[in-house]
């Protein structure tokens, strides 16, 4: 039997939502049966000869950015944005090249892009190495980040999960057939159907929180984050006797420094680390901590959950806000008593629940496999 053709799918390993929906991508088109297969290509890995980062600082680019995050060094990264696409526009012709030299090996039917920066090097290599196959860019972000982060004018098709994005889109000049709005941001398949209560009750038990506790769920992505420590004491010292379940992701420091907090809780901390069961986690508990990336507050808001984040530059806790969906504090030392104060207020927490179970149900994994469908068969 004839090789199932490929769409060649470009991921980078700078934070974790990229390559978080490259994989849900690709479990899903695999659960679905797709007549074709994804390939991931890890952009760095492409073009790391011309690592401008490495070159400077003697770390990949993907390195240093995940160490910003690490030690939540974000404050200055509009700047470093700035500087970043002015290195990419002086760049842009030997990427291109390079880039090109690259896909020519490959014949895929199409290409898709679920990281920021560089799709227009991108667009440029595709038409160069594979004129009249189709580039498509998915956004796993609720919006663009001005100057261009996702969107370029030319590519083939833009994929958005937000009517914000959609019309940012049609700003920078892409016509509107060429933009298509999903019903949310991507979500990994294990996500679908959601857990129901039985999976709640069976959760708790499993972690022994009696079947009435609150149960708060700290979640700051895939290798947690160093506030987590003081934000779990904190927690743990309010009134309502509350239960806190702490996802460290795969940071056994982290892990590990807990321990203490843990052993004095009396019962009511629960340490987890690494896990691909956020969903269950999620149906477990009544109020999710977490930081305000698209990724987690989508999970949450697919499973019911209301959220407290601290405010970002980009638009993703002003949803939050606008739509009343959780509650959006300044400095991560405010989380504690705001997550208190909501705890106590069952009213407020009742209307924060009607408003997340009101927002369209999201089934966008399997509307971007039927988008990727459609334009690969375009002729």
């Amino acid at each position: 039997m004839a090789d199932r053709p490929e769409i060649l799918l470009f991921v980078i390993d700078a934070g974790g939502g990229h390559r978080a929906a490259a994989n849900a991508l690709t479990a899903a088109a695999e659960r679905t049966g797709r007549p074709w297969s994804f390939r991931t290509l890890n952009l760095q890995s492409l073009l790391d000869h011309l690592d401008f980062t490495k070159h400077l600082t003697g770390h990949p680019m993907e390195e240093a950015y995940n160490a910003f995050l690490r030690r939540r060094w974000t404050s200055g990264f509009g700047l470093l944005l700035k500087i970043l696409h002015g290195l990419i526009a002086l760049l842009h012709r030997p990427l291109t090249a390079s880039l090109a030299r690259s896909l020519s090996a490959y014949h895929p039917v199409a290409f898709v892009s679920v990281l920021p920066n560089f799709n227009g090097v991108i667009r440029d290599a595709v038409r160069a190495a594979c004129p009249g196959v189709p580039f498509l860019v998915v956004l796993t972000d609720l919006a663009d980040f001005p100057p261009r982060f996702w969107i370029e004018p030319g590519i083939d098709r833009v994929i958005v999960g937000t009517e914000h994005a959609a019309g940012q889109a049609r700003a920078i000049g892409l016509p509107p057939e060429r933009i298509s709005l999903t019903s949310g941001m991507v979500l990994h398949p294990r996500f679908y159907p959601p857990p129901g209560v039985e999976i709640r009750a069976a959760f708790r038990a499993e972690r022994g929180i009696p079947p009435d506790a609150f149960v708060l769920l700290l979640l700051f992505g895939g290798k947690g984050s160093p506030e987590m420590h003081p934000l779990t004491a904190a927690l743990l010292r309010e009134p309502p006797p509350w239960h806190v379940v702490a996802i460290c992701g795969d940071n056994p420091r982290l892990y590990e420094r807990l321990e203490t907090l843990e052993a004095e809780a009396g019962g009511r901390l629960h340490r987890v680390g690494f896990t691909d069961r956020v969903a269950d986690h999620l149906a477990a508990c009544d109020l999710l901590v977490t930081k305000p990336g698209p990724g987690s507050l989508s999970e949450a808001f697919h499973l019911g959950v209301p959220v407290v984040v601290v405010r970002d530059r980009h638009t993703n806790t002003d949803f939050v806000a606008e739509r009343e969906l959780g509650v959006v504090v300044r400095h991560w030392r405010q989380i504690a008593p705001a997550a208190a104060a909501l705890a106590g207020d069952p009213e407020r927490m009742a209307r924060m629940r009607a408003n997340v179970a009101a927002l369209p149900p999201n089934r966008a994994i399997w509307e971007v496999l039927d988008i990727i469908e459609k334009e690969r068969r375009r002729p």
